[in-house]
């Protein structure tokens, strides 16, 4: 790992989500063994001479963003899932999960880390349902570990599981042994990934959620049914607080077509619920910002999957939500700023995290993004938090630090001597994976007038 060095960040436009702090329109932040020492004005003669100087002079500093649902070991589908006949998300993960390898979860999960850190997202929840065995769960914390991020790995089934099939409880329960504290660098904890009752019969569900509970692992689930129920209109969440499976411990994903009694249901119970709307939009339909913000349930953000037609460009996503809500509902309730404290406090808030990330607040560990005010399409600016939402891109960060560690600076990604570049190892993963699967005749074989991103299942 690489090392983490006392850093003096200088003359930045602060934007804290910290009440507390405000936001500081020329500051200068100390950051000493990876924690927030300090915040102050800058007056240019801030007397630090033992700590690397980063001139921040017309730049924005955020904290990190959190990503509180990213399905990581499917990264490597990207260019193979589209809108082609047999080529959507489902059909090519169903085919090609099965065949992958242990070091294709390792470099899916670095590939999609990387995509996360170039973007400013600087905590990750990995919400893995492709468990296959015990050494995929290790191979994924691992990647974690070695990417310099923080975040959440919560264990599911294998892809395609039988609903009669608990999740690997035995080894649930050895994870943590296998994993101590201090081998965790105090960035990673962990959860669990569970179908729930409309994907499991009671002696499934009814077992794995006493288990998390037990084990104190916080649980979360898709709440997904319109794309498994044709005409399906209600997600059901009203019986699920019925039976107790609802709860401060719980994160619900997507929830696209919760009802008055469903919404209800989540802020009653304080039940979390993470929104990808990029791919929510894609094959679902509109995701809910308005209605459960405002019925006080607790919201964060996540970009789901690289299968699908995304990326982790936060920003972009960010403009997308606000839009849509204005024209979805003309409630005044999404507002830029609220959206980033969505990506940031509320995801940290989400994850249990917010004591240690999600704001740049003394004494929290230091989760940061620096991103270049003076570009063309952030000037001029009358509000940065308005400019950041309504015209900003991945393309302006220009330094992302986690934990304290500089992971991205001067617009590239920073690798350790000798360590390879996670970009070209998912693409021979990639490439291998795809072999793999044709030879045992799920995926076409490739043509030489075929690429990789034409491809699609017959």
């Amino acid at each position: 790992m690489r090392e983490r060095p006392d850093l003096l960040i200088t003359g930045t436009h602060l934007i804290s989500m910290d009440p507390a702090v405000g936001d500081v329109a020329n500051a200068d932040v100390l950051v000493r063994d990876g924690q927030i020492a300090e915040i102050v004005p800058h007056t240019g003669a801030h007397d630090v001479t033992d700590a690397e100087v980063i001139d921040a002079t017309g730049t924005i500093m955020l904290p990190g963003f959190v990503d509180t649902h990213w399905h990581l070991w499917n990264s490597l589908l990207r260019g193979t899932v589209g809108d082609r006949p047999g080529s959507d998300y489902f059909a090519v993960k169903r085919a090609l999960a099965p065949h992958f390898e242990l070091g294709d979860f390792y470099w899916a999960a670095r590939f999609g880390l990387a995509e996360a850190a170039s973007g400013g997202i600087t905590t990750v929840h990995n919400f893995d349902h492709n468990v296959r065995s015990p050494q995929d769960a290790d191979a994924n914390i691992q990647a974690h570990l070695d990417s310099g991020l923080r975040g959440r790995f919560s264990y599911g089934p294998p892809d395609s599981a039988s609903p009669d099939a608990t999740n690997d409880l035995d080894d649930l329960r050895k994870l943590r042994a296998r994993w101590p504290g201090y081998q965790l660098d105090g960035r990673l904890d962990f959860g669990v990934a569970l179908r729930g009752p409309y994907r499991t019969p009671p002696e499934v569900y009814e077992r794995e959620w006493a288990e998390a509970r037990a084990l104190g692992m916080p649980i979360t689930m898709h709440c997904d049914r319109c794309m498994r129920e044709e005409g399906c209109r209600v997600c059901g969440l009203a019986r699920l607080e019925e039976l107790g499976l609802l709860g401060e411990d719980v994160q619900v994903v997507h929830a696209v077509h919760a009802d008055g009694r469903d919404i209800e249901a989540l802020a009653r119970t304080g039940t979390r619920v993470s929104l990808s709307p990029m791919t929510e939009l894609r094959t679902m339909g509109f995701p809910l910002v308005t209605e459960l913000l405002e019925a006080g349930v607790p919201v964060s953000l996540s970009l789901d999957t690289l299968a699908m037609p995304t990326s982790a460009d936060i920003l972009g996503h960010l403009r997308m939500i606000v839009s849509v809500e204005a024209a979805r509902t003309g409630s005044a309730t999404v507002t830029p700023r609220r959206l980033l404290q969505l990506a940031t406090i509320g995801g940290a808030r989400d994850l249990r995290l917010d004591d240690t990330v999600g704001s740049v607040t003394p004494g929290k560990r230091a989760d940061l993004v620096i991103l270049r005010a003076s570009d063309i399409n952030l000037v001029p600016s009358g509000d940065p938090v308005e400019a950041l939402v309504y015209t900003g891109q991945i393309d302006n960060i220009d330094t992302v630090i986690a934990d304290g560690r500089v992971l991205k600076r001067r617009g590239a990604l920073v690798l350790d001597d000798g360590e390879p570049d996670p970009v070209a190892m998912a693409e021979a993963r990639r490439d291998a994976l795809l072999a793999r699967a044709a030879a045992a005749g799920d995926w076409p074989p490739p043509t030489p007038s075929t690429t990789a991103g034409e491809r699609s299942l017959q």
